[in-house]
């Protein structure tokens, strides 16, 4: 099985992204608490997934 490192860390910045992302003023603005949720859903996931597959990866040896 190929490990993907790269794609779950940009997967968790794509969270952070989310997180900050600047939607005040515009239609969007009252998706922000949504896209909060979202984004720190993600990026709490996807480090889990990471730290994860570390320690998978540490003792497969």
């Amino acid at each position: 099985m190929q490990n993907n490192f790269l794609l779950f860390f940009v997967a968790m910045l794509t969270g952070f992204a989310f997180i900050h992302l600047p939607v005040a003023g515009t239609i969007f603005s009252g998706l922000e608490p949504t896209l909060d949720v979202i984004g720190i859903i993600t990026a709490i996931v996807f480090a889990i997934v990471i730290i994860w597959k570390a320690v998978q990866t540490l003792f497969k040896g």
